[in-house]
């Protein structure tokens, strides 16, 4: 049997979706907020950095002298809203057999927990090399990735995803760059890191975890004849 069936309407079934994410994300996102903290403390401490945790969710990182910062995994920088938006598509939306869809809403769901920790690690591995780098070595492996995107998006046989994805990775580089030339800390090139990246980061690893779960339960698509 179809498990769509037991409710037939798409718009009460998206009624029902979007009451479980909110409910979910007001009861979890402390915990998914301590998870995520837990293994990047670990995954951090495996590099050889210097953690310590003054409760759920909070971490110090150090490193040498050169570097220390006090982060705080809140639940809205959690994995919480991406894993509670694909088990309610994978429970109240999407067709298919139940099986297919607890394998396919699970691999999903673990594929945009680990991008979501990585991309807070990125955050702090930026904070980081730019605190220990120096200016002028800053400066160019900022550049060069900068010139390599602006040479990707005027490049006319480029598709349009990669041009797209060029342009944004660029426009981060140049912005990162205007932090090291102005003489900022590394703390100014982490927030401006954080506020513009995360947001793409996000959404990028919340399409790939749908595209992984669409494909586990629809299959892939028909080969051209």
């Amino acid at each position: 049997m179809n498990a769509r069936l037991l409710i037939p309407s798409i718009a009460v079934r998206s009624v029902l979706a979007l009451g479980f994410v909110f409910l979910g994300y007001v009861v979890l996102h402390e915990r998914f907020a301590a998870f995520d903290a837990a293994v990047l403390r670990f995954g951090l401490d495996v590099l050889g950095f210097e953690t310590a945790s003054a409760g759920p969710g909070n971490l110090t990182v150090e490193a040498g002298g050169e570097f220390s910062i006090y982060a705080i995994v809140t639940g809205a920088c959690s994995s919480a809203a991406g894993v509670l938006g694909i088990v309610a598509v994978t429970v109240f939306l999407l067709p298919g057999a139940a099986w297919r869809r607890l394998v396919g809403g699970s691999v999903a769901a673990a594929v945009f927990v680990a991008f979501n920790i990585a991309r807070i690690a990125s955050i702090v591995l930026l904070g980081w090399w730019l605190a220990i780098a120096g200016t002028a070595v800053s400066v160019i492996s900022l550049l060069v990735p900068a010139l390599v995107c602006a040479a990707l998006v005027l490049h006319r046989r480029s598709g349009m995803f990669l041009r797209l994805s060029a342009g944004l990775a660029g426009g981060l580089f140049v912005v990162l760059l205007f932090d090291v030339v102005r003489g900022l800390d590394y703390s100014a090139g982490m927030i401006s890191y954080h506020a513009l990246a995360g947001p793409v980061l996000t959404f990028g690893a919340l399409a790939v975890a749908i595209m992984f779960l669409w494909r586990a339960i629809v299959g892939p698509a028909p080969a051209p004849s």
